[in-house]
């Protein structure tokens, strides 16, 4: 979804804008998503990657919209254009007010305890770790290994690695460009393949995976950009892949 199909979204559950009201609470919502973009912009994110940050931080745009909704019986009409503006903001903030603290928690569970559901379908052996790597302004905390089996390929064993990130700064944006320079390898150097993730602003989690081999006692995770390496070697949990 792109800003205006965004904006379109909310403007479309309004129903008694004339023409001028339309145009300030269009323009409203423009500022709004412009300036959640310039902060994502600030920390190098890529202007498609910015706008969808953005748009996801705004909230669903029919929830927005029929907020708006509820704010404007049949006499909000006369209500001038700072009104409107007003009535706009709350709007959003009332949408976001879940988000938000959703987004608190996650950014304190990444720091003291993060946890995600495995995507594994058997999980055979597991083992909780706690290595954090500096990675910019945010850190890489790697949480979990584990091994079992997906049930995609019959017989295969899999290790999956559990790892979330976050700003160093409590609050602080955390850049998910992180996953996409991060790698996890088994022992013959064959690379990973990621399970998906979920994050926010504040917390970004994030599974991946390697095939493993009866022998294999480890993988290796790395994370190579703008200068920045780190080798992590991560002992397999025993009990977990046959020999």
């Amino acid at each position: 979804m792109t800003k205006a199909e965004y904006i379109a979204a909310v403007l479309s559950a309004l129903r008694r804008l004339t023409p001028e009201e339309r145009a300030a609470v269009q323009a409203e919502l423009d500022g709004h998503i412009e300036d959640h973009m310039a902060d994502l912009l600030a920390l190098d994110y890529p202007e498609d990657l910015a706008e969808q940050r953005a748009l996801a931080a705004m909230g669903d745009p029919e929830a927005v919209g029929r907020e708006l909704e509820k704010q404007y019986p049949l006499g909000w009409l006369v209500l001038g254009r700072a009104a409107v503006v007003l009535t706009v903001a709350l709007s959003i903030q009332m949408v976001l007010a879940v988000g938000v603290l959703g987004m608190v928690l996650d950014s304190f569970a990444a720091r003291i305890y993060p946890d995600e559901d495995t995507r594994l379908n058997t999980v055979a052996a597991q083992e909780r770790v706690d290595i954090r790597l500096p990675v910019g302004s945010d850190v890489l905390r790697i949480y979990r290994v584990a091994v079992g089996q997906s049930g995609e390929t019959v017989g295969q064993w899999e290790a999956e690695v559990s790892m979330c990130a976050y700003d160093r700064i409590p609050g602080g944006t955390v850049s998910s460009a992180i996953w996409s320079h991060t790698e996890l390898a088994n022992p013959r150097g064959e690379t990973t393949f990621s399970g998906g993730g979920r994050g926010s602003w504040w917390a970004e989690y994030q599974e991946q995976y390697t095939v493993l081999e009866p022998g294999d006692t480890y993988v290796t995770l790395t994370y190579d950009y703008l200068g920045e390496a780190h080798t992590v070697k991560l002992p397999l949990p025993e009990g977990g892949i046959p020999s």
